[in-house]
């Protein structure tokens, strides 16, 4: 019996099933179609209309399916390029398991054939990326909460907290004073209780958070000190890592000539000078020198 109106999760499936078919019986007149799937004329039109709104990323008439229908024969004009096989990212092969989940749930309303190869494709998915995912608020998404309720209600927040600039994990409590962005990256600038002076922090780099519920004192302000640490060194490689690192110009890079690094952390400097691996060599900072020349032996003695 031919189905004049169609369920949203009925439609999926068949269009779905739409390109493949098309591909391979191109010409195929609208009523011909219509008739292969079971559905009326109106029901496959609507799907032709939904499929050529459909295509890969970047949406442009380049990328989109492109289907004509209006003789009433249906042509896919593109096929060609839709037959390469594509890479996909593990973000997308996610999006599909999950979305694949949902018709599974819904299985009872596809007939066997369908059903099977549902399965068979949510399967192969789940090999690529593992068996289990699910939807649920991510880490950063609570500890943002945490540190908001901190703000608004100055409480303070017993932290562990991610540095890059010692690669180390640090307990500290913290009271927090207000969010801000830089370069699409989020921050919040807190009073930390464990260094007794202001600091920043990366949302994105709290492992945990809870509100504590010890009476810390914060002492007067005394701002937060942004002074850098500026030494001299030599270039002996153009290496872009360092230049992108210290925010060095490129053009105006020569071999054998001096730069002035600078940073905000003597040890983050001393592990950007470590991986730039001989490209830029310190040479007005005895302290910096000294302290590279022990990271230098004590990693060298790890491979001992």
């Amino acid at each position: 019996m031919v189905k004049s109106t169609t369920a949203p999760l009925e439609q999926t499936a068949r269009l779905l099933d739409l390109v493949p078919f098309l591909l391979s019986h191109q010409g195929i007149s609208i009523s011909d179609l219509a008739k292969h799937f079971h559905v009326d004329n109106e029901v496959i039109l609507d799907d032709l209309n939904t499929l050529w709104m459909c295509g890969l990323p970047g949406y442009t008439p380049l990328e989109l399916i492109d289907l004509a229908f209006d003789s009433g024969f249906v042509t896919i004009r593109n096929a060609a390029p839709l037959a390469y096989v594509r890479t996909m990212s593990s973000s997308e092969i996610v999006a599909l398991a999950l979305g694949l989940d949902l018709l599974r749930e819904n299985s009872e309303k596809f007939g066997e054939e369908q059903s099977n190869r549902i399965e068979r494709l949510a399967e192969k998915l789940r090999n690529q990326i593992g068996a289990r995912i699910s939807i649920v608020a991510s880490p950063t998404t609570a500890h943002r909460s945490v540190i908001s309720t901190s703000i608004a209600q100055r409480l303070p927040v017993e932290m562990t907290y991610y540095s890059t600039n010692s690669d180390q994990e640090s307990k500290r409590v913290v009271t927090a004073y207000e969010f801000f962005r830089d370069n699409d990256v989020e921050y919040f600038q807190a009073y930390c209780h464990t260094a007794k002076a202001m600091r920043t922090f990366r949302v994105d780099r709290i492992l945990s958070a809870v509100i504590s519920d010890a009476v810390e004192a914060i002492a007067a302000p005394q701002g937060h000190k942004n002074e850098s640490i500026r030494v001299l060194a030599t270039v002996r490689t153009l290496d872009r890592a360092s230049v992108e690192a210290f925010g060095l110009a490129l053009a105006d890079l020569r071999l054998g000539g001096s730069v002035t690094l600078e940073a905000f952390s003597a040890e983050w400097m001393i592990r950007s000078v470590m991986a730039a691996a001989g490209a830029l060599v310190v040479e007005d900072s005895l302290e910096i020198t000294q302290e590279l020349a022990r990271s230098v032996s004590a990693t060298m003695a790890l491979y001992e």
